[in-house]
């Protein structure tokens, strides 16, 4: 294993070492499970299917009872706003 001690910035950032990074065959697009156990922050890559999320989103909207149009339409306004 890797040790290697990391600074955290203002924004809660922080750089994983070369080393760690190859070790786990992270890269640029991946994505790490962050979870906190009995003082340990303990980091996983995984892998994301954007089906899965897409799927997690539209439960999660019909929970809360937000029609597709009223959806599409925060999409598009999040998109106006980012323009």
């Amino acid at each position: 294993m890797a040790d290697a001690v990391v600074k955290v910035t203002s924004k809660g950032q922080l750089t994983l070492p070369v080393g760690i990074r190859e070790n786990l065959d992270i890269g640029e697009d991946d994505y790490l499970y962050v979870t906190e156990a009995g003082g340990l922050i303990l980091m996983k890559r995984i892998g994301v299917d954007p089906k899965e999320i897409l799927n997690a989103f539209q439960r999660a909207a019909k929970e809360v009872g937000l029609t597709r149009k009223e959806l599409n339409r925060a999409i598009q306004e999040i998109r106006r706003a980012k323009g």
